[in-house]
């Protein structure tokens, strides 16, 4: 009884020690934008920060801006941003390879189609790469008004 006592509690701290192990990351992109409350046709501007906290370097280093509706192309017009390209049903940025425990810190401005609907757009971010990407997140929200 004492030897499955003893077994049984080093599984349970082998279980413990692993939900430690694998606690959350800091977020690999955080985005703001201002204003958060823009007219149509009007633009914002996004401050970006891509974290890259892999063990590997990340080749090919983009921004994926989308909106959780997926209306991305309803809202921003990607002809006005000079470093911003589409690609499918996101904008992108790119900012080249990113080494380990590297980041790159940049602003651009983007504007507002002018027959955007009024509304709030919640925008998702990744930091995309050509070799891998991290998790979409969303935030931060723009309102049309």
């Amino acid at each position: 009884m004492r030897k499955a006592v003893v077994a049984l509690v080093c599984v349970l701290a082998l279980l413990g020690a692993g939900s430690v192990a694998n606690a959350d990351p800091a977020p690999s992109s955080t985005v703001s934008v201002a204003p958060a409350s823009v007219a149509p046709g009007a633009a914002v501007t996004f401050s970006v920060t891509l974290s890259n906290a892999d063990a590997d370097p990340l080749k090919g280093g983009k921004l994926g801006l989308g909106v959780a509706n997926g209306a991305i192309n309803q809202l921003f017009d990607v002809s006005t941003c000079a470093l911003c390209y589409q690609a499918g049903n996101t904008i992108r940025y790119d900012v080249g390879d990113v080494p380990v425990n590297g980041s790159k810190t940049f602003t651009f401005s983007i504007g507002v189609f002018a027959n955007a609907q009024h509304g709030q757009y919640v925008i998702e971010h990744q930091f995309v790469g050509d070799n891998y990407s991290y998790e979409t997140l969303e935030g931060p929200t723009v309102t049309v008004s």
